[in-house]
């Protein structure tokens, strides 16, 4: 979160919180306007504060307390920030409800200020007024953003959940019945998700005992922990006995292309750029513990991000790139396909491809706003897909590069092959 994009991020964040602020004192009409809008402000200034503060020394401390301190209290200053984000919908909402509220009872003290003469008001004991009704609606409207926020920052970068997926297959190769693969995808190691939590991820996924890990893409964003994230990969391949198979996704390209193609290339880890490998020839050869009589050999393939535009583009692109990932295997093989865009699974289902796992789309990471993100952006958001017989499957993100999450943790997958 550096250069151009953080700062258009924050000024986008200052626009929310004059928005929010302004909406606020409307429905809420207080008399100290001035005061509110000053400690909004205020605490959003120390938040952006100490965003940028930790940001810009996160290279220079990223274990010990003070490491902790400060990611804690960047957590906290994005759940002040965010509250801001969360309540404008409904703030909006709410002082068009009052503006039109009060325009109408405007009219009316026209209409009958003309019949007759206005009378004093007497209240009435016992009730409760409309005006503190709006009063006590908007104070709960931040203090419940609020605590949205925090507790999506912090449950966000805490949560981390095993899903596991039994698949059938009609033509599932004998030696490969129960074979288990782990994915992790959009790890984004940086600010909001230290090392130590790609060791969970990775432990978690051990002790489900998969053959095989596969990484679709995203893996970091702050390439001064690359010494860090290359010796978690080197210190547990082992523990993978069938190997670590990985596609790139947007964020390599992004974070620095070259020096992580370079630390993956000090690892076991295997790359797959619009390419694939043999993992057996044929009755569980090459593979951990694993024997049959079927020769039906086993495949895995892999596709590159693409960046073309527009729709066309985009669709001619991915075709071209899982035919390239597809050039030379034979037709009766067995493949599953790495991609970290879930698009791709289109042309994984139109070239009947058993298994295809990707990544990207977080899961949307707020689950209320799941539709709203599938209907403009992603066909497949998140979790498995099936189409005759082939399946693809879209995780929801073992990290972020943000850590707010509401109905949508983060995810380590396992997936078992069995005969159908």
């Amino acid at each position: 979160m550096r250069g151009p994009f953080f700062i258009n991020f924050m000024i986008s964040l200052f626009c929310f919180t004059v928005l929010a602020v302004v909406l606020w004192n409307f429905i809420n009409r207080t008399n100290h306007k001035l005061a509110v809008f000053t400690a909004a402000m205020a605490g959003t200034a120390v938040a952006v504060g100490c965003l940028c503060y930790y940001g810009n020394a996160f290279p220079y401390f990223t274990d010990g307390e003070a490491a902790i301190g400060w990611m804690y209290g960047s957590l906290a200053s994005l759940g002040w920030l965010f509250m801001f984000i969360l309540a404008l919908p409904v703030l909006v909402v709410t002082a068009v409800g009052c503006a039109i509220y009060r325009g109408i009872q405007w009219i009316r003290r026209r209409l009958q200020h003309k019949k007759n003469p206005p009378a004093v008001a007497v209240p009435v004991s016992g009730t409760m007024s409309r005006r503190t009704f709006l009063k006590g609606a908007a104070a709960a409207i931040p203090v419940l953003s609020l605590g949205t926020g925090m507790i999506g920052n912090f449950l966000g970068e805490k949560d981390l959940a095993v899903t596991v997926h039994p698949l059938l297959f009609a033509g599932l190769p004998d030696y490969l019945e129960g074979y288990r693969i782990g994915q992790i995808s959009d790890v984004h190691m940086g600010l909001f998700f230290s090392p130590r939590r790609l060791q969970e991820a990775l432990d978690a996924l051990a002790e489900q005992h998969v053959n095989r890990l596969v990484m679709t893409g995203d893996l970091i964003d702050e390439v001064s922990l690359l010494p860090e994230f290359q010796q978690i990969l080197v210190d547990n391949a082992a523990r993978f006995p069938d190997g670590i198979d990985f596609c790139y996704g947007n964020h390599e390209y992004y974070r620095g292309f070259d020096d992580i193609t370079a630390m993956l290339t000090q690892t076991p880890v295997r790359i797959l750029r619009n390419s694939h490998f043999m993992a057996s020839p044929g009755r569980g050869s090459e593979l951990a513990g694993r024997q049959g009589r079927d020769d039906i050999p086993f495949y895995i393939a892999g596709v590159d991000y693409s960046f073309a535009r527009g729709k066309e583009a985009f669709d001619e692109a991915r075709e071209s790139y899982v035919t390239a990932a597809l050039q030379g295997i034979p037709d009766n093989a067995f493949v599953i396909l790495l991609a970290h865009h879930p698009d791709f699974i289109d042309e994984a289902f139109a070239h009947h491809i058993p298994l295809t796992l990707c990544g990207h789309t977080h899961g949307a990471q707020f689950a209320p706003l799941g539709p709203l993100v599938q209907a403009v952006g992603f066909k497949y958001l998140r979790g498995l897909f099936h189409k005759d017989g082939c399946y693809g499957y879209v995780n929801r993100g073992t990290g972020h590069w943000l850590p707010f999450r509401m109905g949508c943790s983060r995810e380590v997958s396992v997936f078992e092959m069995m005969s159908q």
